[in-house]
């Protein structure tokens, strides 16, 4: 496999860094996610048009790459990586590893073997890449084992409806955040956070897509397995946690703290902590400068659907409450 040079006027990007970058030829379209050692071969007759948008955090990256042409894509990432895929644009027929490709599968780009991929003729596909040894670090030593064994070789995976809709919607929020407010990127804590949510989506999405049982546990378990997850998230109220670190504060996979959280609250710990999360955006806009930077902080990057939670939480728009807060603040 060929690893091609960044494209000329395209330098490295530094963590933290929106890459955005379009293309009309398919060798230079290669090349623009790097490290993934591709390359890719046009099958269909037309002029060759892509684009590729990326945030770099750490060893991880957000993407969204287009290709306007039928290609032949074939690539192999270090095996240091985990990188996964959910088309949001997807027109004509494809095959991923020999399989028959469709718009809701999760396509898994990494494994010691590589990928090969027959894309459609129009194909915009948003992408995670974590380092595994971060991701393992968040898991369960059985959400460990099965996990990274199931997701060691590229392939075609089934996920459920609403992981991918919060995958798309993670990517989307947060290359559009790059985009108009490209100064919160350099926010340390708003990086630290957007760190936790990529690997916290990677992690989900995995588990959607995997058949593994909730642990069988006693309702005395339950009730402090959830007890001790409440305390975990309130003791740190200026800042998010994500389930993914739930799970390892607590020592349960998630299919077991979400059975707790059923069992004991009737609600999901996603629900538990968007709500807590909504109430440290409400705090913290009395002091933000804006809007964007405290719903950022607090792990919203989807801003319409953040706007909608806000509402239906405290009855106003979040702009709104900033307004009201700042004008005390002036008036004081």
């Amino acid at each position: 496999m060929v690893a091609h040079p960044p494209s000329a006027g395209c330098p490295e990007p530094n963590v933290g860094q929106h890459f955005l970058a379009s293309s009309e030829d398919v060798d230079q379209q290669a090349s623009l996610l790097r490290g993934w050692n591709q390359s890719y071969a046009q099958m269909s007759a037309g002029r060759f048009f892509g684009t590729v948008s990326e945030v770099l955090l750490k060893d991880g990256r957000i993407f969204s790459e287009f290709t306007g042409q039928t290609l032949l894509q074939s690539g192999v990432l270090p095996p240091n990586l985990i990188a996964i895929g959910l088309p949001t644009e997807m027109r004509g027929r494809a095959v991923f590893c020999g399989m028959e490709d469709h718009p809701e599968a999760l396509h898994v780009f990494s494994g010691t073997n590589g990928f090969e991929f027959y894309s459609p003729s129009e194909l915009t596909m948003a992408g995670l890449v974590v380092p595994r040894e971060a991701l393992s670090s968040l898991l369960s030593e059985t959400e460990r084992e099965h996990y990274l064994t199931n997701f060691g070789s590229a392939r075609l995976a089934r996920v459920d409806a609403k992981a991918a809709t919060m995958m798309r919607g993670f990517v989307k929020g947060v290359l559009e955040l790059a985009e108009t407010a490209p100064h919160l990127l350099q926010n340390a804590a708003i990086m630290a956070t957007l760190y936790g949510g990529l690997l916290s989506n990677v992690a989900a999405v995995m588990d959607a897509s995997s058949d593994l049982a909730p642990d069988q546990i006693g309702p005395a378990r339950r009730w402090a397995v959830v007890a001790q997850a409440r305390e975990a998230v309130l003791s740190r109220p200026d800042s998010p946690t994500s389930i993914a670190e739930l799970c390892r504060i607590v020592g349960v996979c998630r299919r077991t703290l979400q059975y707790c959280f059923h069992d004991v609250l009737n609600i999901s710990p996603a629900a538990f902590l968007r709500a807590v999360r909504l109430n440290g955006v409400r705090r913290m806009m009395r002091v933000a400068p804006s809007v964007t930077e405290a719903a950022a902080h607090w792990g919203f990057w989807h801003f319409g659907h953040f706007a909608r939670d806000y509402s239906a939480m405290f009855g106003e728009l979040p702009s709104q409450t900033h307004r009201r807060f700042h004008a005390r603040r002036t008036n004081a």
